[in-house]
């Protein structure tokens, strides 16, 4: 008996409705502008992909926190295109626990419970803040990076998932500093203090310092994918970036920025197993790039040396810091409140008037969220050094873990870089921070889950040596 043949297939049905979108899609294009149009189909298929891959959502969410289309592309500022993709990929995260899981999950480590405590600190700061309305802004803001490092840690789940991050965030960065480059070549730099200064195009890339102090905690990234990727092609283009980087700094003419890179030589060098070479290569470059480099920036670096002229090519900051010194004296616990130094410090309360950011970490908490706040960002803190120490100290040189040695090295370094610009630059909020505080837990979860205690832990591949990562939490 012949089989019946169908009158309207999948297929029929699929180029109907293809046929249909389109005609709206050109009727549509008439009456609206046809950037909204590209952005709605755009919107449609990743949310179809985010919604069946969660993971595809992160990526797409890093790209966006990362490079802010919306300061690219200004019409695409009202859709709100961060806030949207944060939010879908949030809920998609909360649907795929509950399916798989039952429940819904929220990290209960030490890393994320100070973040949590200090989240809570600044909330407090409202009630005392000099501009209630700033400080609700920079707890907005908080949230928002806390959402990154939820979904970081929610999602990243694999090796492979953490290998796909890094990657990604090493290419948001490499595509801001070739713009900013670009843009310092077409003439868009900003000349202060008598130098012409790189900077970047939007507030991913930022002023001078911030892209000084942003490409320097991420040369050991790029460093540390240099010793973990394989293939030579790879190795090779991620050395040129972080060579190119390197000499970016140097043109945004950010003596932080620069004192910041120097520290990030001295700990590659503490942390090399060849010392010796490592320095032979750190003298040469320096030469060389010291010869290379024009007189504007080499008179801007030779201002280091000189206490008097650092304050006075730094807009007053011995001024700035001791405003911000007679604030803690003057209200210790709370502070002035989270993201209100700038008002406080015009305000004339506690030294001369000057609208101006408190540009020192350290002051910039201990003086907006008081000790209270001290105390919790710094427990953040010893607890997220401390977990790398132990997964350092656990983990051998070779063997299939060898990836979470070579990048928990890399984010120590990343540390000392962002601690030593701390000393100029007001970088409580970096994101940077918080990102690798996300990667570390993530570390230490899939160290623990593929090694969960003494006795099961699988050994070294190349030497029959256990790896010895403990199952507690540090």
């Amino acid at each position: 008996m012949a089989q019946e043949k169908q009158i309207v297939s999948a297929t029929h049905v699929w180029l109907t409705v293809l046929l249909l979108v389109s005609i709206i899609a050109g009727v549509a294009s008439v009456l609206v502008n046809a950037s909204y149009i590209i952005f709605g189909i755009f919107l449609i298929i990743n949310v179809v992909f985010i919604i069946k891959y969660p993971m595809w959502g992160l990526l797409v969410y890093l790209v966006i926190f990362m490079l802010r289309p919306g300061e690219m592309y200004p019409i695409l500022a009202p859709l709100r295109v961060e806030l949207l993709t944060g939010l879908l990929v949030m809920v998609t995260v909360v649907l795929h626990q509950r399916h798989h899981k039952g429940k819904v999950t929220f990290p209960a480590d030490n890393i994320t419970l100070s973040i949590l405590a200090f989240l809570a600190a600044m909330c407090i700061t409202v009630f005392v803040s000099y501009e209630k309305s700033l400080t609700f802004g920079e707890v907005q803001e908080f949230i928002k990076l806390l959402v990154f490092y939820y979904l970081i840690i929610s999602i990243i789940d694999t090796k492979k998932k953490f290998v796909a991050f890094v990657t990604v965030y090493l290419l948001a960065i490499g595509y801001i500093s070739f713009d900013a480059f670009k843009l310092y070549l077409a003439g868009g730099f900003v000349h202060t203090m008598g130098v012409d200064r790189l900077q970047g195009t939007t507030s991913a890339g930022g002023d001078p310092n911030s892209l000084a102090n942003t490409l320097a905690s991420t040369i050991p990234f790029v460093v540390a994918s240099v010793f973990y990727f394989k293939r030579v092609p790879v190795k090779v283009v991620l050395s040129i970036l972080a060579v190119f980087m390197a000499a970016l700094i140097t043109v945004t003419a950010s003596r932080g920025g620069m004192v910041a890179f120097a520290a990030v030589i001295m700990g590659a060098i503490a942390f090399s197993r060849h010392k010796a070479a490592a320095i032979a290569a750190v003298i040469i470059f320096a030469l060389a790039g010291w010869t290379v480099l024009p007189d504007q920036y080499k008179d801007r670096y030779r201002t280091l040396t000189d206490v008097e002229d650092i304050d006075q090519t730094s807009s007053g900051r011995w001024a700035i810091w001791e405003s911000g010194v007679n604030m803690i004296i003057t209200r210790p616990i709370l502070g002035v409140g989270a993201g209100a130094f700038f008002i406080a410090n015009g305000s004339g309360d506690f030294g001369p008037p000057r609208y101006m950011q408190a540009h020192n970490l350290y002051i910039q908490l201990l003086a907006t969220t008081g000790v209270v706040g001290g105390l919790c960002w710094f427990a953040f803190i010893y607890n997220f050094i401390g977990r790398l120490q132990r997964l350092r100290r656990k983990i051998s040189q070779s063997g299939r873990y060898r990836w979470i040695r070579i990048y928990s090295t890399s984010f120590l370094i990343s540390l000392i870089a962002l601690f030593i610009s701390g000393m100029f630059a007001h970088s409580l909020y970096r994101y940077t921070w918080y990102v690798l505080a996300a990667l570390t837990t993530v570390m230490w979860r899939l160290a623990v889950e593929e090694a969960p205690d003494e006795e099961s832990r699988p050994a070294d591949e190349s030497s029959g040596q256990t790896i010895g990562v403990k199952a507690q939490s540090p």
